[in-house]
């Protein structure tokens, strides 16, 4: 009997000692993965939302809901990366445009003046506008190269991959595809005709 319970004292200061060293050598991946913030990004509304402009014009937004999933753990200095945008071409498969990573703007965020804000339970991220008469719908990013080519014109469809990253945390990727016929209409369901947004399967 004091045999077996010198074995199993052994075992569990060798266990322990396994579990100091992995902590000692991943502990911040460790307590990321189990108790750091959690980011998940979805499509927050198909049909956009319908805003008039100081001039008059109308533009057609569309959004990113970015939930933290740990209330208790604020993600800091939290952006929403534009990392890959792909056009359909005629064959009907996806070629990819080159891209430097380019962070999209966050909903009201000139009122706010924050781009990199923590997020504690949920924020909204700007994914691209139509404005009406215009002739392409355009992602919106705070800065845009001039090889930048994250729009499309009437008759396009591309696709959209976009990460949520912050100082603690990075979230899985959320593809976008959107579809324009190039029509407009401030009617939301007629919209959803000529203007398609919906999360890639």
């Amino acid at each position: 009997m004091e045999h077996s319970l010198d074995t199993l004292a052994a075992i569990f200061t060798a266990i322990g000692t396994v579990a100091v060293a992995i902590l000692a050598i991943w502990g911040d991946w460790v307590r990321a993965r189990l108790v750091g913030p959690k980011l998940e990004l979805a499509l927050r509304d198909p049909r956009g939302e319908l805003n008039t402009r100081n001039d008059g014009k109308r533009e057609l937004y569309y959004h990113i809901e970015v939930t933290n999933g740990r209330k208790w753990s604020p993600a800091r200095q939290a952006r929403v990366m534009l990392t890959e945008v792909e056009k359909k071409i005629a064959d009907g498969s996806f070629v990819r445009d080159p891209l430097i990573p380019l962070q999209l703007t966050w909903a009201y965020s000139a009122a706010a003046g924050e781009m990199l804000p923590t997020i504690v339970a949920n924020q909204t991220c700007d994914l691209g506008c139509l404005t009406e008469n215009g002739d392409r719908f355009r992602l919106t990013t705070y800065s845009r190269p001039n090889n930048f080519h994250g729009f499309i014109i009437a008759g396009q469809t591309m696709r959209a991959t976009v990460v949520a990253m912050a100082d603690n945390v990075q979230s899985l990727p959320l593809c976008i595809e959107i579809s324009w016929d190039g029509k407009w209409s401030a009617d939301s369901s007629e919209m959803q005709r000529h203007l398609v947004v919906k999360q890639a399967s």
